[in-house]
């Protein structure tokens, strides 16, 4: 490997990328071949034919309410596997119409609003009061605008689903039906190898390299020019860019494991550092301790010494005043004898031995206070450097902590992050707001607006959902649900006495048809349409109705509330 690294930091980045591409066509072009080298590759389809069969195991669900048949049926990948008489609202009370999702479920739930009514295995598909639960059904509609269904049904359903189920209420009783255009998104290609034979940047092979060797691509068949063994082992072993956006599911899935990865390093490199400060800040206040106590001792001991020294030079001046004081007065009475002058040369005599005797006690007390502050200053400069490191140690304690609180709310954030990534992204286009809304595990991901071609007449409310992945791996198996279609040419002006006569007119055709004219209404911004390929997955759905988001209905925890009716 030392020489594939002494390589790689030769290399040009245009010939890294052509390295890139060739070992990627190598593997897509002699898939059989390098797998039969080892057990890498064996491994690998058995994780893919597994990963397959969990998916299967775990296809999205699709609740669909019949208001007109009174019925509910739920559909999975394959098609209706559960169905149920209900009891909807009655006159007055009506269930709304319209594209839900299940939001909460409660085995014993009790009503807030009717009086603690029971209603076991409720799921709610309304903040606002609306939920399926268990309850009594006459043969008609009777509820106050839940959907009851009987008890040992209501039971099961509970069993099959979890919460983001999706829901349709409608009029009348649509079913899933196969759908496929190039207007809805597509997943990220499974891997390098899918992405090529899907027709993905692929390289030419040209001409070859005459001396291959065990460990490349070569030893499977291909030959690739100007490109080196150690080459190849060393554009594997580059590091990847950590801003990189992915271009495949498996990279997607590798960039969040780095993701991941780096958090809980960041984790653990912060907790090592707190460690590390918090056992510093103990050893610097222990060493303040003992620093202090000896600071305070000596400072104990300088201070008498101080005020002696205080002391003595405040008699050494005022003896030093009272002679001058006198020679003063000697000066101005010099011209005038007198019989006193013995007297006053006595006087003179004791000043002058009272300021040298005050001069030499205040000497003593500067000599042995002096001895003492060069040792006190010794310890006052430990005790300022311990003083500084204790509290620059208490600092770098309170930064190691907000350092770890940091990397654990990173962390926090990354397996959020990963627990979204499990869940299927909604997306709801609103072609009356031309507006795009994006979510994933009821959590906002972003909202923009987007281009719509002006609507000359209703197109309707549809639910387009990947159940799975196709047969190209790359692409998703696609049913179509339509909450609402609208009669051809219906206007935006006919109220609901058109309802009626809209149902009657609906049919498969017609789904299509209007399904079609709004999902080609519209177009998604590109950076926007490769963030939501990036989180595709099957369960994600596409909601396209000419009506507007209601907002009272679409609060926090909440995935999309579309209203028909």
């Amino acid at each position: 490997m030392r020489r594939a690294e002494n390589v790689s930091g030769r290399i040009s980045p245009a010939l890294r990328s052509i390295a890139v591409y060739a070992v990627a066509a190598a593997i897509a072009a002699y898939p059989i071949a390098a797998d039969a080298k080892s057990k890498t590759g064996l491994l690998r389809l058995q994780s893919q034919a597994a990963a397959s069969a969990a998916a299967q195991s775990k296809s999205p669900l699709l609740i669909v309410v019949s208001i007109k048949k009174q019925r509910l049926r739920v559909y999975d990948m394959n098609g209706e596997i559960a169905s149920s008489k209900i009891s909807s609202g009655k006159p007055g009370h009506d269930t709304p119409t319209g594209v839900f999702s299940i939001l909460e479920k409660n085995v014993y739930h009790v009503s807030n609003i009717y009086s603690g009514a029971s209603m076991p295995y409720q799921e709610r598909i309304t903040w606002s009061g609306i939920a399926f639960h268990a309850g009594d059904l006459p043969g008609y509609r009777a509820s106050h605008g839940c959907i009851r269904l009987p008890y040992s049904f209501a039971r099961k359903l509970y069993g099959l689903t979890k919460i983001g189920n999706r829901v349709v209420v409608s009029y009348d009783d649509p079913d899933p039906i196969p759908f496929d255009s190039p207007k809805l998104f597509k997943p990220l290609p499974l891997d390098d190898a899918t992405a090529m034979q899907g027709g993905l940047a692929k390289p030419q092979l040209i001409a070859v390299n005459d001396r291959p060797d065990d460990h490349s691509a070569a030893g499977a068949g291909v030959r690739l020019i100007g490109i080196s063994p150690a080459l190849l082992r060393a554009v594997a072993d580059m590091p990847k860019d950590l801003q990189r956006r992915p271009t495949t599911r498996a990279e997607a899935d590798q960039i969040m494991q780095e993701k991941l990865d780096r958090a809980r390093a960041a984790v653990k490199t912060a907790e090592a550092a707190l460690k590390s400060a918090d056992e510093k800040a103990q050893q610097t206040a222990k060493d303040f301790t003992d620093v202090n106590q000896k600071f305070e001792t000596a400072r104990r001991s300088i201070e008498p010494l101080r005020a002696a020294v205080k002391s003595a030079e405040a008699l050494q001046t005022a003896a030093m005043k009272a002679f001058e004081a006198y020679m003063a007065d000697a000066a101005d009475n010099s011209k005038s004898a007198s019989a006193g002058e013995n007297a006053d040369m006595d006087r003179e005599s004791d000043l002058e031995d009272a300021l040298l005797d005050a001069t030499i006690e205040a000497d003593k007390a500067r000599a042995d206070a002096a001895a003492n502050e060069l040792s006190f200053a010794g310890v006052q400069g430990a005790y300022s450097s311990s003083q500084s490191a204790r509290d620059g140690a208490a600092d770098a304690l309170r930064d190691a902590q907000s350092d770890l609180k940091s990397a654990k709310a990173a962390l926090t954030d990354v397996n959020k992050e990963m627990r979204l990534r499990s869940k299927p992204v909604a997306v709801l286009i609103s072609l009356r707001a031309q507006r795009i809304y994006v979510r994933q595990g009821f959590e906002p991901l972003l909202e923009a607006p987007i281009e719509v071609a002006p609507l000359k007449h209703k197109v309707g409310t549809h639910v387009f959902t990947a159940m799975n992945y196709g047969t190209d791996p790359n692409t998703f198996d696609w049913r179509l649900v339509s909450a609402q279609t609208p009669s051809p040419g219906q206007a935006f002006d006919e109220g609901k006495k058109k309802r009626r006569r809209t149902a009657l007119a609906r049919g498969r055709e017609l789904d299509v048809q209007m399904a079609n004219e709004a999902l080609n209404a519209f177009t998604i911004p590109d950076d926007i349409q490769q963030t939501i390929s990036e989180l595709a997955r099957p369960g994600s759905s596409l909601i396209v109705s000419d009506r507007e988001l209601p907002l009272h209905e679409n609060g926090s925890g909440t995935e999309f509330v579309v209203l028909t009716r």
